[in-house]
C-alpha cells in the first residue's frame, strides 16, 4: 500500500523532479469490474508512472476515454466515475440485493419500460445515462492524440470483424480496413459497450456496433501497432486481466450460464492475444539484432567477413539497390 506521501508526490510532483517513466496500457472489458481496473491504474500513477497510449474494450474502454480526458490526477477521475456508477445501499436480501443492478445504475443505464414490445425487443436496457455521463468529459483533451494515444474496440453486428476507433489523426493510422479515420466522440465508446441483448447496437455512419469484447476484449493490437520506433523497444505495456479463466463454482441459474461461458470465451482470447505479443516481442528483437549487424558491415567490402556477416551483407546490398533502383 502507497503511503500518504507517496501518493500527494504521484498527484503534484515537484518542479526538480525527472520526466515520469511512460507506460502503454491495454484495459479488458468486464462490467462492474472496470472499477478493479481503476485501482490497477492508480498504483501505476503511484509508482510515479504516466499513460502515453491506451486501448480499451467495453468497460475498459470507458476508463480508457475517462483516463484520456482527466485534467488533474488520472486515478482521481476515474475513481469519481465509478462512485456515480455505484447502485443505492438498500437492506435487501441477499438474492435480491446480488441482482438489484438489474434495475439500473445511475449514470449508466436504465431498462426498458414498453414491456408491450417485448416480442421486438434486441435488448434490455438504455445507455443513455452514460451518453450523458461521457458527454461531460473534455472532449478537446480526448481528442488531443498527443497528450494520450486512445483507441477503443467495437464489433460490426453484420461481418462480425473488429473495428478499432481512434483519436490518432489518418496519416497517424496503419493503413488497414480495421482502422477507419474518424473524430474520436462518444458514440465510438458506445459502440465499444454495447453488450449484445443488454444495450442497443450502436450506429456509426452505415455500420452497426456491438461490444468490442465480443472479437477483441484485449486490445492489444492497436497499442502496438501505434507505437514509436523508441517505444517499441523500451516501453512497457500493461494488460490488466478482469477475467479470471477459473471459477469453482458452478452457474446456478441460466444468466450465470452466459455469463460464465461469455467469461471463458474473453479469457481464450487474451491467451491468443498473450501468445501473439509474445511474437511481435520475438520479432522486435530480431529486427534489432539485423540492425545491429548491418551497422558493423555496411561501409565494407563482403571479402573477408566471418561466414555469420554473409547474409547481412547480401541483406545490406539488397536494401541499398532496392533504394537507388541499382540491381544488387
Amino acid at each position: 500500500m502507497a503511503s500518504a506521501e507517496t501518493s500527494v508526490s504521484a498527484k503534484t510532483g515537484s518542479a526538480g523532479s525527472p520526466e515520469k517513466k511512460k507506460f502503454g496500457l491495454v484495459l479488458q472489458g468486464g462490467g462492474a469490474l472496470g472499477a478493479y481496473e481503476a485501482c490497477a491504474i492508480e498504483c501505476l500513477y503511484e509508482r510515479d508512472m504516466e499513460c502515453a497510449i491506451v486501448a480499451g474494450a467495453s468497460s475498459g474502454a470507458v476508463n480508457a476515454v475517462t483516463l484520456a480526458a482527466a485534467k488533474t490526477y488520472p486515478p482521481d477521475a476515474l475513481k469519481a466515475m465509478w462512485t456515480e456508477f455505484g447502485t443505492p445501499k438498500l437492506p435487501l436480501p441477499g438474492p435480491i440485493a446480488h441482482y438489484w443492478a438489474l434495475s439500473g445504475v445511475p449514470h449508466m443505464y436504465r431498462p426498458r419500460l414498453d414491456y408491450w414490445n417485448f416480442p421486438a425487443w434486441t435488448y434490455v436496457a438504455e445507455n443513455k445515462p452514460l451518453r450523458e455521463t461521457l458527454e461531460r468529459l473534455d472532449w478537446d483533451q480526448v481528442r488531443d492524440w498527443e497528450h494520450m494515444r486512445l483507441s477503443v474496440s467495437a464489433s460490426d453486428v453484420e461481418n462480425g470483424k473488429t473495428t478499432y476507433f481512434s483519436n490518432l489523426p489518418p496519416e497517424k493510422l496503419p493503413r488497414r480496413p480495421e482502422y477507419p479515420a474518424v473524430l474520436f466522440a462518444v458514440e465510438h465508446v458506445l459502440a465499444s459497450g454495447s453488450f449484445p441483448g443488454g444495450f442497443p447496437w450502436t450506429v456509426i455512419g452505415d455500420r452497426f456496433y456491438w461490444d468490442g469484447g465480443l472479437t477483441d476484449n484485449t486490445p492489444l493490437h492497436p497499442v502496438i501497432d501505434n507505437l514509436t520506433k523508441a517505444e517499441a523497444g523500451t516501453m512497457p505495456i500493461y494488460v490488466i486481466d478482469v477475467n479470471t479463466g477459473y471459477e469453482p463454482a458452478k452457474p446456478a441459474n441460466l444468466l450465470e450460464v452466459e455469463l460464465r461461458g461469455f467469461e471463458m470465451l474473453l479469457q481464450n482470447n487474451l491467451e491468443n492475444d498473450t501468445h501473439r505479443a509474445g511474437s511481435y516481442g520475438r520479432f522486435i528483437s530480431l529486427l534489432k539484432e539485423v540492425d545491429r549487424i548491418l551497422e558493423k558491415v555496411k561501409k565494407l567490402p563482403p571479402q573477408g567477413h566471418p561466414p555469420e556477416l554473409a547474409v547481412s551483407w547480401q541483406i545490406s546490398c539488397a536494401l541499398r539497390a532496392r533504394r537507388t533502383g541499382e540491381t544488387p
